[in-house]
């Protein structure tokens, strides 16, 4: 019987195919190789000390035959014919079934091996192979097994049992038929067992199967030169043996080379990849190690490193894929090896007729995010074997260690590229939605990015940006949700992907039909007091795969970052209205109040005109204090019209040195420094984004107002910056009296005084707008400060 598997439509009988009932006992284990000098899986010999251990493998490989279509025939010896078709009862087989179709046959050793009375090779020889022709009449095959205790008897025929055991091994590669011998360890001889080893190309031993390294063809075990050629292979399995070892000894070293280049932390990405090539060049007894981005669909090849000089390879060197040896690696996306490249038809392509290139180790790797690689190893010289399975195996190591970097680096620029996006200040809310779709594309190697409002309980979707040109998912369009990808978004999860629209259910509805739409990554977007959002990416062409964790959470991020400045833009227009009304009332109320105010401050001043000689000492006195309550009032007024009009009527914001701002300060105040001798130094201050001129009236109240309370002693005061992070943080410190702890927040409080008008002139609004014109910035202002310790104003501003 010869060793191929074939398909199910044509089966032939052999050891990897029994081996699948056997591997049915938790036990079995054992990997599975040809033996020396014998290419057949047709020929074991089960090795067990137990009735467990026998049936172990016994009754499985029977149950396997009877499964796939063949005869089985058991001869029974050591075991009744009842124990053994009650194991095959307890192993589900339905044995009066298969013993009334003749698929299962029982036997005892009288009515096959002594059959004749006595045990003659060549006729049991020839009952198997009648059996094997009439099973093959009916049957995929004749599966075999024999319990071999029948030997015990008067005159034991062990030399004839091994002569019909090394027949069979003639027999069985020829017939469709495979046969296991099972013998009692505890019962025969160890110079016999010694023989059935020797005879047998496979053992199945400690239910392990195993390949026989001391099997002993026929020809060699009974010929006249049997001493000699056991001689030579017994030293040839020795040789073999250290060979193999010194493989894997060296093995191990290359991997714990590889593991000490990949895990030092102290190399970079470029260097820990000169020493794999070095690494590689040397386990493959190759020349040159290389990387290439590809593109298979475009026929792209293009050199990105390379591990010495070459005449031709070198990093920016393009080929048409197809010119390289690449594309054994590329077409089966895996590992893929030239040895030969003359027999493997490469001898008519660029890199052999013009590079001279002659052997090729390679393996596609592809970049999720990212261009695809190759990473590969050659030489000029020629080999004179295949690469072997080791080779194979620690290339595609190397491999998976490249991949697992070049994601990680891509997915890294991406993020830092969203953080960009999202923290650009120069750039509006659409400008960046576009750069989003742009980035989000090429992450996930799809066409389109949208956004579009959705609203499951009107079935309504309409798109309201796009980031490119599509025949029909445009702004403004509009589509019944339910034909749509996005129902999957609003039905189920938060987060929704398509990659195979018929099996998905889409099949007949716009989405696919008419818009054409073959593969789609949304997330939906939940908004308070408005509209849902789905912020989606698709594509006209299937996805030959689903999408990663990795791709489904950067797309998450994504969206999150939409939802936020969704959120944003709605409480900016919530403030902005409310900024409104705020200034309509206030320029009302002010309105109102300015009227009448002139007209007490005219009757008084006409009062003190015409009547103030009336007046005696106290009369005037009390008209004074009308007077500058008057006056008092009407700044009051205009304090609070002012404070209305911080967000609607200020400047838009522009980069701004505000060491220029503070010097047109200084300036300003430049008589009260010097009435006060006030003494006022400064640190280098930074460049920001503002409005310049709320920032200037911010820099001269906090000024004034450390000139102003600076107590008995002259005024000092201290102008610094520090970078915080991603902000700038300026503080305002002096040495003046200070204030309590428990009235920080008072300060900032409006028309909320600390002291009265007779010590320190003021409407109590300053502080108050300083607050506001900083909270516009997106910044905050604080103070520090005891009683008699001075105070240290700060506020901060983005970088």
């Amino acid at each position: 019987m010869s060793q191929p598997i074939r398909t199910a439509e044509n089966d032939i009988l052999g050891l990897e195919t029994g081996l699948e009932a056997l591997r049915a006992s938790p036990e079995f284990q054992g990997p599975i190789e040809p033996a020396p000098e014998h290419s057949s899986y047709d020929h074991l010999a089960l090795l067990y000390e137990t009735q467990a251990e026998q049936f172990a493998a016994a009754i499985p490989y029977i149950k396997q035959g009877l499964d796939r279509g063949e005869r089985c025939l058991y001869i029974a010896d050591e075991n009744d014919t009842a124990a053994v078709l009650e194991a095959l009862r307890d192993a589900d087989v339905d044995v009066d079934s298969a013993l009334e179709s003749g698929a299962l046959t029982m036997h005892t050793a009288q009515e096959s091996y002594l059959r004749n009375g006595a045990f003659e090779p060549d006729d049991m020889i020839a009952f198997l192979s009648d059996a094997i022709d009439e099973a093959t009449t009916e049957y995929e095959g004749l599966r075999i097994t024999g319990e071999m205790t029948w030997v015990f008897g008067d005159d034991p025929p062990l030399e004839e049992l091994i002569e019909y055991e090394s027949k069979l091994n003639r027999v069985l590669p020829d017939a469709n038929g495979i046969a296991l011998c099972q013998y009692n360890r505890e019962r025969f001889p160890a110079e016999i067992i010694r023989d059935v080893i020797k005879t047998h190309p496979h053992l199945i031993y400690d239910n392990t199967v195993c390949q026989n390294f001391y099997y002993t063809p026929p020809e060699e075990f009974f010929g006249p030169d049997q001493p000699e050629r056991e001689i030579d292979r017994m030293m040839g399995t020795l040789l073999d043996r250290t060979e193999a070892r010194a493989g894997l000894q060296d093995h191990q070293q290359h991997l714990e080379r590889q593991q000490e280049i990949t895990n030092n932390s102290d190399r970079s990405f470029e260097e820990k990849l000169q020493d794999l090539f070095e690494l590689g060049c040397e386990r493959f007894d190759l020349e040159l190690g290389a990387m290439a981005q590809v593109d298979i669909d475009d026929d792209r090849f293009e050199i990105e490193y390379v591990s010495d000089d070459h005449d031709h390879f070198e990093p920016g060197v393009e080929l048409p894929l197809s010119e390289t040896y690449c594309t054994v690696a590329t077409e089966i996306k895996a590992a893929g090896s030239v040895s030969n490249p003359e027999e493997d038809g490469y001898d008519d392509i660029t890199v052999y007729n013009e590079y001279g290139i002659r052997a090729y180790l390679g393996t596609y790797i592809p970049v999720e995010g990212g261009d695809d690689r190759t990473f590969f190893f050659v030489s000029s010289d020629r080999r004179d074997k295949e690469f072997t399975d080791d080779e194979l195996t620690f290339h595609r190591l190397l491999g998976q260690w490249v991949q697992y970097q070049l994601e990680q680096t891509q997915r890294e620029s991406h993020e830092r590229m969203l953080y960009e996006i999202a923290a650009d200040p120069d750039r509006s809310f659409d400008e960046k939605i576009q750069a989003m779709f742009e980035l989000g594309c090429e992450r996930f190697d799809l066409d389109l990015g949208g956004l579009a409002r959705v609203d499951p309980a009107t079935d309504s979707f309409e798109v309201e940006a796009v980031s490119g040109d599509h025949d029909h998912l445009t702004p403004g369009a509009q589509a019944p949700l339910s034909e749509t990808y996005c129902r999957l978004i609003a039905d189920d999860e938060p987060t929704a992907e398509v990659t195979d629209p018929i099996d998905a259910g889409f099949g007949g509805t716009l989405a696919y039909d008419e818009f054409g739409v073959e593969t789609y990554l949304g997330t939906q977007i939940e908004l308070a007091n408005e509209s849902d959002r789905t912020f989606f990416f698709v594509d006209s062409e299937p996805h030959d795969r689903e999408f990663t964790d990795a791709e489904r959470t950067f797309h998450h991020l994504m969206a999150q970052w939409v939802q936020y400045e969704l959120e944003r833009k709605r409480r900016e227009r919530a403030l902005e209205e409310s900024n409104e009304r705020l200034e309509q009332f206030a320029y009302a109320a002010s309105h109102d109040l300015q009227e009448p105010l002139r007209m007490v401050t005219s009757y008084l001043q006409l009062l003190e005109n015409r009547y103030g000689d009336a007046f005696d000492e106290d009369g005037e006195e009390f008209l004074a204090y009308a007077v500058d309550g008057a006056e008092r009032m009407r700044e009051m007024i205009d304090g609070l019209l002012e404070y209305s009009r911080i967000e609607t009527r200020g400047d838009p914001f522009e980069p701004m040195e505000l060491e220029t701002v503070l010097e047109d300060v200084l300036a300003d105040l430049q008589l009260q420094i010097e009435e006060s001798d006030a003494e006022i130094t400064t640190e280098q201050l930074p460049r920001v984004r503002g409005d310049a001129s709320q920032l200037r009236q911010v820099l001269q109240n906090l000024l004034c107002n450390a000139i102003t309370y600076s107590g008995d002693d002259p005024p000092r005061v201290h102008v610094d910056a520090k970078r915080r992070g991603r902000e700038w943080v300026i503080s305002v410190r002096d040495e003046g009296i200070g204030i309590d702890p428990d009235d920080h927040d008072r300060v900032f409080t409006v028309f909320d005084r600390l002291h009265s008008c007779e010590e320190y002139d003021g409407t109590g609004i300053g502080l108050a707008l300083c607050q506001r014109i900083i909270e516009r910035h997106d910044g905050e202002l604080w103070v520090d400060s005891d009683p008699g310790e001075g105070s240290t104003f700060s506020f901060t501003l983005p970088a």
